[in-house]
């Protein structure tokens, strides 16, 4: 799977490859929690593609997906999260992953895409948590909205509920 992954290749053909070979899905998997340059973020990223909502073959992994996500790239966490987005988060990890996207969406330095994901993922566990729309009104106040664009920055208010300019 890593030389398939390293060159060019068609994400339809990767995907059936992987949706019909279950040893090509894990090996995928593997490459994804892993730190390798170029490809790991694109294992993630097939694995989004390839995967449904809940998708038991990712949610027995879930713990490792979160845990791995400190030590890789902007892009690469990006990929993590929108998997972990699509996973179900059980009440145990969601404090862990509640603080992890906290610290990724406070990072104001950070591409914007992975920061929206974060930001998404919070926003999924605040609605829960009551206690926790506080939390929400302060990171979405204007220091952590001004390296967005315009147009991010309604988006986030409007999934926020927050009244935008």
């Amino acid at each position: 799977m890593k030389e398939i992954l390293m060159g060019r290749f068609r994400k339809e053909e990767v995907v059936e490859l992987l949706n019909g070979k279950p040893k090509c899905f894990d090996q995928t998997l593997e490459l994804a929690l892993q730190n390798l340059e170029l490809v790991s973020w694109r294992a993630a990223w097939v694995l989004f593609h390839c995967m449904e909502e809940k998708d038991p073959r990712l949610q027995l992994y879930l713990s490792q997906l979160i845990n791995v996500i400190p030590g890789k790239g902007d892009g690469h966490q990006r990929e993590l999260l929108r998997i972990i987005g699509q996973l179900d988060v059980p009440e145990g990890q969601e404090g862990v992953l509640f603080d992890l996207c906290m610290n990724i969406w406070e990072q104001v330095g950070k591409i914007p895409s992975v920061r929206i994901f974060a930001f998404r993922i919070i926003l999924k566990i605040a609605r829960k948590y009551p206690d926790l729309q506080s939390e929400l009104e302060f990171i979405t106040q204007e220091y952590y909205l001004e390296t967005l664009s315009p147009g991010i920055k309604r988006s986030i208010q409007r999934m926020a509920g927050q009244k935008h300019d």
